[in-house]
């Protein structure tokens, strides 16, 4: 949560976001992430969750976005970035419901491009994949469709199709 408190921080201190979304984000460092806090957050600015959806989905992409500095998400990240999704009752869907298509295609087009340069999908990369799939609640269709993109990439440079943990 250190990751997250210093991300928020940081946030805060560039003014990106409203008022409203700087006391949510506030409610996280101060260990209060709570629907009852967020509720009595909104409810000062006179705001529904729904109306501060477009703001958490910046939060977590941009959250996101820090953690694969290093191009892996580890167990605790995905948890961190699991309790703000639930903290802004982001669910199962909601990145596509809410047509936040660019934002997910440029993190995963991003990663995925990373793992198959090599045109070999090892155990870890495979590991990242499901946790890219989990980050934006795809189901198993709707994340087969990126990965195919990137992987008949490797398949047009002469990677075997057995390497990339992928059907086609």
């Amino acid at each position: 949560m250190k990751l997250l408190k210093d991300f928020i921080e940081k946030q805060i201190a560039a003014g990106i976001y409203s008022q409203a979304m700087n006391d949510a984000l506030h409610l996280i460092i101060e260990n209060k992430m709570n629907s009852i806090a967020l509720r009595d957050c909104l409810s000062k600015h006179d705001l529904s969750i729904e109306q501060l959806k477009a703001e958490a989905f910046s939060v977590v992409f941009q959250y996101a976005n820090a953690c694969l500095d290093d191009d892996v998400l580890s167990d605790e990240e995905m948890k961190t970035i699991g309790l703000l999704k639930l903290f802004f009752h982001i669910e199962e869907g909601d990145f596509l419901k809410y047509e936040k298509y660019d934002e997910v295609e440029n993190i995963l087009s991003r990663q995925l491009r990373k793992m198959y340069a090599d045109d070999v999908i090892d155990v870890n990369e495979a590991l990242q994949k499901t946790k890219l799939q989990e980050l934006f609640g795809l189901n198993y269709d709707e994340f087969l469709e990126y990965v195919n993109f990137i992987a008949k990439e490797s398949i047009n440079r002469g990677a075997d199709i057995k390497d990339l943990d992928t059907i086609m």
